[in-house]
Formats: structure tokens, C-alpha cells, sequence
């Protein structure tokens, strides 16, 4: 009887609900969700169904060639979402430029026994 009157204010005055972990199990903490994309201008909209033509519609009949990582369409289109439709629009074209058989001093992955050239926007 007196030890449950000892614990009793420690029960009573005790926190219910979730705490945020602390120490070395902080970092397994739920990250915070990244700020939402900023809303499509016109010119994005209508550069991104174009491009979703091209990879829907034309590149099928056509065949894979792109050397890189995302495909150099999908390069273009995220840019585009990412940055603006005008530095999107010059990144994709600077990548265009780029697309050849050359060896690649960057990083590379390899999907079945191709070897691709990784570039993200």
C-alpha cells in the first residue's frame, strides 16, 4: 500500500501520447515531407504533353536510343517541372547535344548488360 502511494504521483502526473524520440533514435524519426512542387505555368503544361506525345506515341515505333538515365525526353520534362520552363527548356537541349556513344567520366548504371550514363536534372 505505501509503495502504490510512493508511485502514485509519478503515474498521475505521467505524459499519454506520442513523444518525438530523442538520443540516438532521433534520427528515426519521420522526415518532413518536402514542399510540394510550385504550380505548372502554361508553356510547362504544354511542353509536358508534347513530350509525353513523343514518349507515348513516337518513340515506340521508333526504339529506344537514348544513352542516358533518365531518358533524355524525361530529362527535359523534369527540368522543366523543377526549374521553369525556359531553364528547363535550355538544360534539355544542352543534354540533347550531349547524346552520343562517347565514354562517360561520370557515373553509370547498368540495366541488364546495357551500360547507361546517369544524369539526373
Amino acid at each position: 500500500m505505501i509503495i502504490l502511494l510512493l508511485l502514485f504521483p509519478l503515474f498521475a502526473f505521467a505524459e499519454v501520447g506520442y513523444q518525438e524520440p530523442w538520443g540516438k533514435d532521433a534520427g528515426l524519426a519521420i522526415a518532413k515531407q518536402e514542399n510540394p512542387p510550385p504550380p505548372k505555368g502554361i508553356f510547362v503544361t504544354l511542353a509536358e504533353n508534347v513530350i509525353r506525345f513523343h514518349q507515348n506515341i513516337l518513340s515506340p515505333v521508333d526504339g529506344p536510343r537514348s544513352h542516358y538515365r533518365p531518358s533524355s525526353s524525361e530529362y527535359m520534362r523534369l527540368a522543366m517541372i523543377k526549374h521553369g520552363f525556359l531553364q528547363g527548356f535550355i538544360m534539355g537541349c544542352d543534354r540533347l547535344l550531349r547524346e552520343n556513344d562517347e565514354e562517360w567520366v561520370y557515373r553509370t548504371i547498368q540495366e541488364g548488360k546495357q551500360v547507361f550514363k546517369y544524369d539526373p536534372p
